[in-house]
């Protein structure tokens, strides 16, 4: 009978494996479908002993997993690497391999994942390029993988009984898809979405100290890559990017508000109305007492 833990938030599926399927060399050992609410407990106490971990100890895995995270945002630690995570973004659990996740306390996240093993999904999945020592990928510029994924776990959640090789072959299509789709990208359309997805990001977080470092693991880059390709694409690098949007918000506020130079320096995120001033009066050649006199508009 196939083990099934479900409640308003998640649904988890843990499958029993027969002899033939191991025989086989391939078979899906758990799929899943969960809700982190900001301030939830993580993990759930509602997994086997195999499957729990703690932050503090982490977890090894004896199969494949591959969990997406359809919301929200989080970190994921291997032994050596940490990543941010967000919206899109897949982590990829090899067997053997150390890790932890949770999501952001802020935002909880929301994940779909399912679990696949035996030796012939070692060969299979090993060799088309999923790295041994666990790795981020990012799916969003990547829609029909993202369709897939989230179709192929929500039947296999729907079903009311166990059918383990089409199960598990659907799994393996899904894993194939997500290979196809992003060895045959073009290369400038991902460049460019990318960029595209570090610019929101900024701006999103225009106010607070953004780590771009986190930022670039998320999208699964070398920091020293997003640097070059977001200095390339917008002649501005991360920070600078940063500074332009605020300096425009700051002019703008000058301009229309009759707020005082020390609110509009906190509003924008500096650290001090003195360094404020001080990037202004670089950047514009005038104070910013100079700056509203001259530009404010009259009623």
């Amino acid at each position: 009978m196939m083990l099934s833990y479900a409640n308003m938030k998640s649904t988890h599926k843990y499958f029993p494996i027969k002899d033939a399927q191991r025989t086989w060399g391939l078979y899906a050992t758990c799929a899943g479908h969960s809700q982190t609410e900001p301030g939830d407990e993580f993990p759930s106490a509602a997994h086997p002993d195999e499957y729990f971990f703690t932050w503090g100890k982490g977890r090894i895995l004896h199969e494949w997993q591959f969990s997406l995270i359809e919301q929200g945002r989080g970190t994921v630690e291997f032994r050596n690497r940490k990543y941010a995570v967000m919206e899109g973004s897949l982590m990829v659990l090899p067997p053997e391999c150390w890790h932890r996740y949770r999501p952001n306390k802020k935002t909880g996240w929301t994940t779909l994942w399912f679990g696949i093993s035996g030796d012939l999904a070692s060969r299979l999945i090993g060799g088309i390029g999923f790295r041994p020592e666990g790795e981020v990928r990012s799916l969003s510029h990547f829609p029909k993988s993202l369709r897939l994924f989230e179709s192929t776990i929500r039947d296999i959640l729907g079903r009311d009984s166990d059918h383990p090789y089409s199960t598990v072959t659907r799994i393996l299509s899904l894993v194939t898809t997500i290979i196809d789709e992003s060895s045959h990208a073009d290369d400038d359309a991902l460049n460019a979405d990318l960029i595209n997805r570090a610019q929101s990001h900024i701006l999103e977080h225009v106010t607070e100290a953004v780590d771009f470092e986190a930022l670039a693991e998320s999208l699964g880059l070398p920091y020293r890559t997003l640097r070059y390709m977001f200095k390339k694409e917008t002649g501005a690098s991360l920070l600078q990017y940063q500074l332009d949007i605020r300096l425009a918000r700051a002019k703008n506020l000058l301009r229309s508000t009759d707020m005082q130079i020390a609110e509009i320096a906190r509003t924008l995120g500096f650290n001090s109305t003195w360094y404020f001033a001080h990037f202004f009066q670089q950047r514009i050649h005038m104070s910013a007492a100079a700056y509203r006199k001259k530009h404010k508009a009259t009623p």
